[in-house]
């Protein structure tokens, strides 16, 4: 079927616009956006993904307020014949400047919230290493992404009450990532299976049950630069795996410099496991070491409800709900069953970090998962 974009010079497949070289059903390209009110008082957060083999498009938007609740909308639609544009329901996303500025969209809807934002990068995007895996010699992970931070203007209401976004007090990060890793219903015992994740495809053989597993990613905003890294926790306090990167405003020359190590002390909430204090050493290539103190500035948007891992109310990433859907809640932070209940996914924290006389904020984005 032939897009708009079929006009352009870009293929790089023998085929149009609307397929991608690889029937996987698990092929998958998602954008990811926080924005967040350094006082720590709002939080936003919003994704959408695009599912080229299971003829999905999906997204989210969601705002926690005060640490105290947390609303969330959710949207799905048929993905063809409408292949090019970013928008599901009242969501929409749009690039205004490739790599520089993205307009992110909650139109009125019945759940509570709306937002109106437009995401002015800082610095520049730093690219990833590619993700690779296999399990029982097939491919489980094989992705790239990019990160940028940034800062955000426009708006916020919830429940009637607006917020403006200034950029000078709201900051913001975002990334893109494209290729395979698991979506929809999780195979029989797979870590990330809830009683509501649907029934997984029979006749497979288990996945293998790997005991607790920890990784955290953290894109972190100082005035003059930023750093972007992921880890697994280890032994010893020591990253059992790091990647990352420092990052610099636009127009600053100075060299990336590769994440080589990071060591660690975390403090852990005893029931959900999430975290509550994080202390780090991280030393990039060219033997600069810095100390980061991590402190959690009270709000967390759980991305279970958006549909990530083991998904949320039956919502999962790419799975079909027909022709279009759309749903939402609203949920009290304060209350320890809900905390139970969205335990084992994936956090995304809003944090105040301090590196010597350098005072920063960002997004420590948790999964920890104790089988």
């Amino acid at each position: 079927m032939l897009t708009k974009n079929d006009e352009s010079l870009c293929h790089q497949i023998v085929s149009t616009f609307d397929h991608v070289d690889s029937s996987d059903r698990q092929w998958y390209e998602r954008t990811w956006l926080v924005a967040h009110a350094n006082s720590g008082e709002v939080m936003i957060d919003t994704g959408f993904g695009k599912y080229t083999n299971r003829n999905v498009m999906d997204a989210f938007g969601g705002v926690v307020v005060k640490g105290t609740t947390q609303y969330t909308v959710r949207a799905s639609r048929e993905l063809r014949p409408d292949t090019a544009s970013i928008a599901v329901g009242p969501l929409s996303y749009e690039v205004m400047e490739p790599l520089k500025k993205i307009h992110v969209c909650l139109k009125e809807n019945n759940y509570g919230i709306s937002f109106d934002i437009e995401f002015e990068g800082r610095m520049q995007p730093h690219e990833s290493d590619i993700s690779f895996t296999r399990l029982y010699g097939a491919v489980m992970h094989n992705a790239c992404r990019y990160f940028q931070l940034g800062q955000a203007s426009g708006k916020v209401i919830v429940e009637g009450k607006t917020y403006d976004i200034k950029k000078n007090t709201w900051w913001a990060e975002r990334d893109h990532s494209w290729g395979i890793r698991p979506i929809g219903a999780p195979p029989p015992g797979a870590y990330w299976a809830r009683p509501d994740s649907g029934q997984p495809e029979s006749g497979l053989q288990p996945f293998p049950q790997i005991g607790k597993l920890a990784s955290h990613w953290l894109t972190i905003q100082f005035a003059d630069y930023g750093l972007i890294f992921m880890f697994y926790e280890g032994g010893d306090g020591k990253a059992a795996s790091v990647q990352g990167k420092t990052v610099y405003p636009f127009g600053d020359e100075r060299f990336p410099m590769p994440v080589t190590e990071v060591r660690y002390r975390i403090e852990s909430h005893a029931k959900t496991n999430k975290v509550k204090s994080l202390e780090l050493i991280v030393t990039t290539a060219d033997g600069v070491v810095r100390e980061i103190s991590v402190r959690p500035l009270g709000n967390t948007y759980h991305l279970l409800t958006a549909g990530y891992l083991g998904g949320y109310k039956g919502w999962l990433h790419g799975k079909w709900r027909g022709p279009y859907a759309i749903d939402g809640e609203k949920l009290d932070l304060t209350d320890k069953k809900v905390l139970q209940d969205l335990s084992g996914g994936v956090d995304d924290t809003l944090c105040e970090f301090k590196c010597g006389k350098d005072i920063g904020y960002g997004i420590l984005e948790s999964v920890v998962i104790v089988a």
